[in-house]
């Protein structure tokens, strides 16, 4: 989610944000031969290392159980009324941004080919374009398995050299089953609170968020969300295409431009994030696009999150502690705040 830019809709942006506030020797033999042999060593043991680990714990939650959880590392949990939707909860944007950036600017991001993967002066250089930074680039993100396998099968063939945080994620998409072709899938990702994220911020980005995980795995859903798109006027097409571009998507990306607009126009109700100026219209006539696309939705476990208010949420969340035993080693372990108190993380 982003902050306020200062633009003429002054909106809050669900994917991306200004940084102004609301708003990744044991050499067998000399020369090229003992760097092959060292090499190869290191590729096998991260291939033996990484067949040794243990699979990451997925546990499932519900949205109100997600809003009260306060990360202090990576948690991922499968969306309670949809398990193809897989919720990363990220224990700060930095993180976040870390795991995801090079991902975004990959999928749909503007001034940014879509056919490679971008090394990391590329990608610097992209966010610094762009007035953000590796933490402020997004507040929000979701992407579906294809494109994800895409991702992580171009960069592998192009030798772009990840960040721990990506081969983290490889990882995790690698237990789900979801790099290989016809994987089924959508993660979606939201920060702690804190900072520029209160609570209730974070509650709107993960609202926003399931959205985009229902049209990723609900092919009813994606096809009404296409059919909707088509019913429009010229002009409000032109309206959201509009607001998505100035927000710095890819407008040429038709699938992006109507997967946002289903997003902001139903499920961000929050007048800082979305609202009729930002799109150059009325309430009113944002209303009866509301009301006319809730009609006719089909129905699944979303349609009741389309007119139903937000999850009531924590007034602040409490920073998280740390572990002091866990200091003389030189790492820190952190614990988790959910609803019951706090759990080890």
């Amino acid at each position: 989610m982003g902050a306020r830019r200062g633009n003429e809709d002054d909106t809050i942006v669900i994917r991306r944000i200004s940084a102004k506030p609301v708003g990744r020797r044991s050499v067998l033999h000399a020369g090229l031969g003992g760097a092959a042999t060292l090499l190869l060593a290191a590729g096998f043991g991260a291939f033996w290392w990484e067949g040794r680990a243990k699979p990451m714990p997925i546990g499932t939650a519900t949205e109100t159980e997600i809003d009260q959880t306060q990360p202090c590392t990576n948690i991922v949990t499968y969306l309670a009324p949809d398990k193809s939707v897989v919720v990363i909860d990220f224990p700060s944007l930095e993180a976040q941004g870390l795991a995801l950036d090079r991902v975004a600017a990959f999928v749909e991001k503007a001034s940014v080919p879509h056919n490679r993967v971008l090394d990391d002066a590329a990608l610097n250089a992209a966010i610094a374009a762009s007035g953000d930074t590796v933490a402020s680039y997004y507040y929000g993100h979701d992407y579906q398995a294809a494109d994800l396998a895409r991702f992580f099968a171009l960069a592998q063939s192009e030798s772009i050299k990840l960040n721990p945080q990506e081969l983290w994620l490889k990882r995790l998409l690698r237990q789900l089953g979801w790099l290989v072709p016809g994987a089924n899938g959508a993660i979606i990702t939201l920060p702690a609170a804190g900072g520029d994220v209160p609570p209730e911020m974070r509650a709107v980005i993960l609202r926003h968020e399931i959205s985009h995980g229902a049209f990723y795995t609900v092919p009813k859903y994606r096809h009404y969300v296409e059919q909707f798109w088509a019913s429009l006027t010229p002009d409000d097409r032109a309206a959201f295409t509009g607001f998505l571009g100035r927000q710095g998507y890819d407008t040429s990306l038709t699938e992006l431009m109507l997967n946002e607009t289903q997003a902001y126009l139903i499920f961000t109700r929050d007048p800082r994030f979305f609202n009729a100026g930002a799109i150059g219209k009325t309430d009113a006539e944002i209303s009866q696009l509301r009301e006319g696309f809730i009609a006719n939705m089909p129905n699944f476990w979303l349609t009741p999150l389309a007119s139903s208010p937000l999850p009531t949420v924590p007034v602040a969340m409490p920073a998280c502690p740390q572990k002091q035993a866990m200091l003389i080693t030189g790492k820190r372990l952190c614990l988790c705040y959910r609803t019951g108190g706090l759990a080890s993380a």
